[in-house]
């Protein structure tokens, strides 16, 4: 099968073989040249094994991402993903209509999706326009707040509703001017309420939201799978994300912690550095929620088979939705514990791309 071809910007979320392989590469080196990280060599027969399954779909197979997660968790699986392989090539098969990216817009989900599973809007800006919540034109919007936010609004939230990634732009504002005066600088957000997170979280960390990624696929007869899911959390006062200095444990299929975390760089977390919480006495609470919620959300995205969501659990312990991802997700969190990303699905997705070349 012929590599396809796709560039991956703000603007167009699409990938290029070049740029993928040389993100890649310039996100290893980081990794290898980090003296924590210990790494667990493949034997040749485990490199024989892994490019005999991968050559399927490429003759040009990088070992890696499997090396990194035998190093890490000390299990060679021969259907770990390939990171570039799934960018370049299992992503845009699954997800291959891109008129689905507009529901990756976050003024969108409150009305697509209804009901109260997404954090409410007080008002959007398109392309520098001002939308009310049923997205209505607001002509003046320093009236519009002074007359529809209240003081037990607040704090609120201010973020991009697209092309946003690693928690950039994010702000936590107190009051009304500081909504005034943040809005000028983006042409495209949303404001929002900001969360209240359960207790039940709080004591894994208090300093943040502590989201949950869920990762789901749908295979071909439409029936939705649950991947698995991995709770991120914030350090020092970081964002959850680890592209901001966040950390992430994977969740077993039990409900349960993994016993250690990883930051971007993969060093080891078996506690939490701040709250020291151990990771191994911890399960996640309203785990079976987490997955129906999370299923009842990709029920109503069509024309897309894979998606990760970013959940959290408020304080009425319910899982609220704060983000769907569609395009540029990753796999990391659950094959730098051993296990394939797409796990027992693998092979019908690697036999489904190589059938586009008869």
């Amino acid at each position: 099968m012929k590599a396809r071809k796709f560039i991956r910007d703000k603007a167009s979320s699409t990938w290029t073989g070049l740029s993928v392989y040389s993100s890649f590469h310039k996100y290893n080196r980081s990794i290898y040249s980090n003296p924590n990280f210990e790494r667990s060599k493949l034997t040749s027969g485990e490199k024989k094994e892994y490019y005999n399954y991968w050559k399927q779909i490429s003759p040009i197979v990088s070992f890696k991402t499997v090396e990194m997660s035998k190093s890490l968790s000390g299990v060679f699986n021969k259907r770990i993903i390939p990171e570039e392989f799934f960018l370049l090539y299992i992503e845009p098969y699954l997800n291959n209509n891109k008129d689905v990216a507009f529901l990756g817009n976050k003024s969108i989900y409150n009305k697509w999706f209804g009901g109260e599973l997404f954090p409410k809007d007080f008002f959007h800006k398109l392309n520098n326009i001002y939308y009310t919540y049923d997205f209505d034109v607001i002509d003046d919007i320093e009236s519009f707040i002074d007359n529809t936010m209240n003081v037990n609004d607040f704090p609120v939230v201010a973020k991009p509703n697209k092309d946003s990634y690693g928690g950039a732009n994010i702000y936590f504002l107190k009051n009304k001017d500081e909504v005034k005066e943040i809005i000028k600088d983006h042409p495209d957000l949303v404001v929002q309420e900001k969360l209240q997170q359960s207790e039940l979280i709080n004591e894994l960390n208090k300093d943040s939201i502590n989201t949950v990624r869920t990762c789901l696929y749908k295979d071909s007869k439409n029936t939705i799978h649950f991947l698995g899911s991995g709770i991120r959390m914030g350090v020092d006062g970081s964002l959850d994300n680890v592209s901001d200095g966040g950390i992430i444990c994977t969740i077993n299929s039990d409900g349960s912690l993994d016993k250690y975390a990883f930051d971007k760089y993969v060093n080891k977390y078996l506690a939490h550095p701040n709250s020291n919480t151990v990771f191994a006495d911890k399960r996640l609470p309203l785990y079976e929620d987490l997955v129906e919620t999370s299923k009842s959300v990709f029920e109503k995205i069509p024309e897309a088979r894979l998606v990760s969501l970013d959940m959290c659990l408020d304080n009425t312990e319910k899982w609220r939705c704060i983000e769907v991802n569609l395009f540029g997700q990753t796999t990391r969190f659950m094959q730098y514990v051993g296990e394939p990303f797409l796990g027992e699905f693998t092979d019908e997705v690697i036999d489904s791309i190589v059938n586009l070349k008869s």
